[in-house]
């Protein structure tokens, strides 16, 4: 016979979350925790996919003269690795990568960049032609906690674009306070699902 659980009052409960100081303590260290985790967590996955990118540029140079290595490379890679990591290392999210790598060949600025955005900010940047409307991009998603909606919106308008030719605040700008991602908002990113799973606990063979 299992012994029933035990139930805590609701009194303590209550006393419990009204105890401002000790609670406050508590919550702040999760917090802190998840702040910590989702920069680690980030930082990683941008650092890594850079890396990955920049072998997968490599390696299609090296076997350039191989008649059709380079169209079977990434298909075949995407397979290998999918078979061994699961989700996320499809061919359009390698392509990602190799192109990650091509629009930001200087490692030094990968380092710059892997703590400051979430990859999917960066999937959105890297499509900007123009070095400088990226800078633009980058630095404004930064400094005013901009989403990947509003981040997408602001490109699908050409707000740089547009601040140029007018020399004053567009009209696009977010007419409210941009909604700021949230750690919740970042862990249900399906890149980070990947990275944090499947790259931790890697499929076991029979």
């Amino acid at each position: 016979m299992n012994p029933s659980k035990p139930t805590i009052p609701n009194s303590v409960i209550g006393n419990i979350s009204q105890s401002t100081d000790f609670f406050a303590d508590v919550r702040r260290i999760l917090a802190d925790a998840r702040r910590a985790a989702y920069t680690a967590v980030n930082s990683a996955m941008v650092a890594a996919y850079w890396q990955i990118g920049r072998r997968i540029v490599v390696e299609e140079q090296g076997g350039a003269a191989k008649a059709t290595y380079g169209d079977r490379l990434l298909p075949e890679l995407s397979r290998a690795l999918s078979a061994e990591f699961g989700r996320g290392f499809s061919y359009a999210n390698l392509r990602n990568f190799r192109q990650f790598y091509l629009t930001y060949p200087d490692p030094e600025i990968c380092y710059a960049l892997r703590s400051k955005l979430t990859w999917s900010h960066h999937r959105l940047i890297m499509r900007v032609e123009s070095p400088s409307a990226r800078e633009y991009y980058i630095t404004h998603s930064e400094q005013e906690n901009w989403s990947t909606r509003t981040l997408e919106r602001q490109i699908e308008t050409h707000t740089y674009q547009r601040l140029l030719s007018t020399q004053t605040t567009p009209a696009g700008e977010p007419e409210t306070v941009p909604a700021k991602p949230s750690i919740r908002d970042f862990i249900k990113d399906p890149y980070v699902l990947s990275i944090s799973h499947q790259w931790i606990f890697p499929r076991q063979g029979p």
